[in-house]
């Protein structure tokens, strides 16, 4: 009894820091790390989807830095297989073949990752992470003596219900900070026309001036979501056009003359290097 009452007390504590985090990392290593604590669990680990690139990543603690892991979303991996299926794995022994193939024939194991850690991987417990009706993520557990219970399961399934609200909410913080950020160094004068595209070149805002540039057809709210050159079709298949596509793919500031603008494309990076979003400065000459 005085185990079950500790356990449920628990289960409330990290129910209230799954509520009240929108820091992702936090949800990513602290929530993760009770949970690992709950369950009883060797190691744990929260997946993220990564839709753009087909990637499952996560953030784990190396030696007091957070570290960076990404896997490939494929259906031969158990957290791809989850992600992509939106099932339950509770495998007993994730080297026994004959128990993966009775779930589907082309689940696999990857035992390279032991191999190179001299860790043994035996049972594993992938829960799907949901977010209004969309997986993502992907819970992954490891190591439970003598297994995961239809109890743990059960759990689980609780818990990633609200893993998946505190993902949205904390991805979804995360990028309107981001746009605060890049809102710092946009100022709303009609003399210039700024416009932050991501990198499938859809506007994610612009200034007034941009209203001007379609002839008034559309306002501010009206383009965003929508494919830059399609909105403006005289600037496709221009030194613009290509000038985008480059920044996009090398991360470098670039410039196009038009006939009458100057455009300058500055690209915004992440902590990786990697281009997230491209801000657009028109100015007239």
């Amino acid at each position: 009894m005085e185990q079950l009452s500790l356990k449920t007390e628990k289960f409330f504590d990290i129910l209230n820091t799954i509520l009240s985090t929108l820091n992702i990392d936090e949800v990513l290593t602290t929530v993760v790390k009770e949970i690992k604590i709950l369950l009883g669990a060797d190691r744990c680990t929260l997946f993220l989807v990564d839709k753009d690139n087909n990637e499952l990543y996560s953030k784990v603690l190396q030696a007091d830095n957070l570290v960076e892991i990404r896997v490939p979303i494929t259906r031969s991996s158990l957290a791809g297989y989850s992600s992509t299926t939106g099932k339950v794995l509770n495998i007993k022994d994730a080297y026994d073949e004959g128990e993966l193939k009775s779930i589907n024939s082309g689940l696999c194991f990857d035992r390279r990752w032991d191999e190179k850690s001299g860790y043994r991987t035996r049972s594993v417990l992938a829960i799907p992470v949901k977010a209004k009706g969309e997986v993502v993520g992907v819970f992954q557990a490891l190591n439970k003596p003598d297994g995961f219970s239809d109890h743990d399961v059960s759990m689980m399934e609780q818990l990633a219900f609200l893993l998946g609200i505190a993902v949205n909410n904390a991805l979804s913080y995360q990028t309107i900070e981001e746009e605060k950020k890049l809102r710092e160094y946009i100022i709303d004068d009609i003399e210039e026309g700024i416009c932050i595209l991501d990198t499938k070149k859809r506007i994610i805002s612009a200034n007034k001036f941009l209203e001007v540039m379609s002839g008034m057809r559309y306002s501010t709210d009206d383009m965003a979501g929508e494919y830059f050159f399609e909105l403006f079709p005289n600037f496709a298949n221009t030194q613009l056009e290509e000038k985008v596509n480059e920044s996009i793919s090398h991360g470098f500031k670039m410039a196009a003359l038009l006939e009458v603008l100057e455009v300058k494309i500055i690209p915004y990076l992440d902590e990786k290097g990697k281009v997230k979003k491209l801000i657009l400065i028109f100015t007239r000459v």
